[in-house]
Formats: C-alpha cells, structure tokens, sequence
C-alpha cells in the first residue's frame, strides 16, 4: 500500500486536517505500506510560505514521517511540490497531448456569462457537486479556435460511472451529473486541482486516496481522468468529516482553530491523538491521550463514516 498526505498551503492546518494525515499514516503504516507527502500549490493566488513552513511544523509535532516527498519548505525544485518545474512541465505535456486527441476544448467564457446563464443552467447546479455550474457554451470549439486567454474545459462525456467505495456504499451517477466539463487549466496558465491530483496519484505510485466526503462526487471525474490516462486508479476510501463547536465544517477559510494556535495553548500531540480517537475508531466513543504509537498498535483504523 501507498498514500499519500496532500495538503495545500492556503491556510493555518486544522484538526480535520491532522485527522485525515494520521489516518492515512496509519492505514500505511499499519499495513507494511509507503507514505508521501505532497504539497498542493498549483494555486498560486492561494498558496503562501508560511502556510508550507506550518504543514512541515505541524506534521513534525505529530511525529508524522513520509518515506517519499520533499525535504523541508525551501525544497520547492522537488517534484512533490505541484508548483515545481519538474510537476508543471508534465501537467503541461499531459494537457497539449489531450488538446491534440479532442478531449480538451478552449473556453472564453467569463464569471459574468456564467452568471447571466444561470437560469438555463439550473439542472446542471443542482446536480454538480461544487464550482460553478457550466451551460456548455463553448464545447464545440476546436482547439484551432483557441485564444490565448482561453481557459480549457474537458469534455466529459454523458456516461454512466459507478465505482466501489471502501467505506461508502456503491456509487453510481452519471458523469456528466457529476461533473459538468471542469476547467482543467485556466486562463492564468494554472493547472486545476482535478488534473494535478489524478497524475500525482499515477506517477507518485499512489495505490489508496483516503479523503473527505466533500470530495466524493468529485471522484466520478477523477476515473474518467485516470481512463484517459490509461492508468489503474487508486482505490478511493471517503471519510466523514470533523465538524467544530458549532456543528460548522472545519475549514482554513473559515478560520477553524488552527493546529498551530493549539500547540500555542499547551496541547499535547497526544491530546490531538486522543481528540481523533472517536473519528479514526468507529466503536471508540470517548476520547483520552493516546500516543501515535498506541494508535498504530491498535491495527488497521475503521475511521467515522
């Protein structure tokens, strides 16, 4: 088994973050496997030194280690972080070689041609899983009409897509309800999250993607991708997700309590490991200090669902 730690560096990392690390640890670790350690900056209007230097702090103070992945935050030249050189030549590769198959096409629509389309595109809204909604406007453009402040779409095609969760039950929609032709790298020359994650998991050797509910319906596009790729996707395991006090989803972006202002206030790695113990544990009901290595001698987590 391989897994992989994917965090992005768009915010201080919180306590679903340290759940969804240390269980993908675990199940390696627990099992014989590998671990990477990704970092996941292809956003750069997002991603901040500081937030790189904490996801390397805070995985330290966990006492999570990784046998694949960038030395330290200043070892930006390596391939496991996505805005490398080395990562964006290859998205770059990847995307000419599907503008030349006809799996990719260029769109010039704007946030406000979206906006005005709204009404038309109110099945697609309901049925898409999160982004915005697109009416198709530009699928029939060729690549040879292409500007260069076009974003480009991929055509995903209408059919069915069903896929065997580990610990959800089976999955079945139709691709295009799931997920109505994404922007794969936009205008800015960015590379999307859907392109990157699917041919890091193929070329990193990741064989088990452990991730948050948030991202299930997401993983219909993610196997059309790995098909174009001609790659064995990795088995996809969906947990629940932490929630805060207030019942809300913790979220960098909303400000959840960070991991960093928790060690700031005396917190124990092992009073982290026991605030997990319910969500890596299905039939714990409390939670108690507990260290990674009593974790780990506790076998193979069966995480809240």
């Amino acid at each position: 088994m391989r897994t992989r730690l994917a965090p992005t560096p768009s915010g201080f990392l919180h306590l679903g973050n340290a759940a969804n690390f240390v269980l993908c640890w675990l199940l390696a670790r627990s099992q014989g496997g590998e671990v990477v350690l990704r970092i996941e900056d292809t956003d750069r209007t997002r991603a901040r030194t500081e937030f790189v230097q904490d996801i390397f702090d805070t995985l330290a103070w966990l006492g999570l280690d990784w046998d694949r992945g960038p030395a330290g935050p200043d070892d930006t030249a390596s391939p496991f972080f996505q805005s490398s050189p080395i990562r964006q030549e290859r998205y770059r590769e990847v995307l000419e070689s599907w503008k030349s198959q006809g799996h990719l096409y260029p769109c010039r629509c704007t946030r406000r041609d979206l906006s005005l389309a709204a009404p038309q595109v109110a099945r697609i809204a309901e049925s898409a899983a999160f982004g915005k909604p697109y009416p198709y406007t530009c699928r029939e453009r060729s690549p040879s009409e292409a500007h260069p402040s076009d974003a480009w779409r991929l055509r995903v095609p209408a059919i069915p897509s069903g896929f065997d969760d580990a610990w959800q039950e089976r999955q079945f929609l139709s691709n295009l309800e799931a997920c109505p032709d994404p922007v794969l790298c936009r205008a800015d020359g960015c590379f999307a999250y859907h392109l990157a994650v699917c041919l890091d998991d193929h070329d990193q050797g990741i064989t088990l993607a452990a991730r948050g509910l948030d991202l299930l319906p997401w993983t219909h596009l993610h196997l059309h991708i790995h098909r174009l790729l001609g790659r064995t996707p990795p088995q996809f395991a969906h947990h629940g997700l932490l929630s805060g006090t207030q019942g809300e989803r913790l979220a960098k972006s909303a400000g959840s309590l960070s991991l960093a202002r928790m060690r700031q206030d005396g917190l124990r790695p092992e009073d982290v490991m026991g605030k997990l113990l319910p969500f890596l544990h299905q039939n714990e009901k409390g939670d108690r200090a507990i260290s990674l290595q009593e974790l780990l001698a506790m076998g193979t987590p069966r995480p809240m669902s």
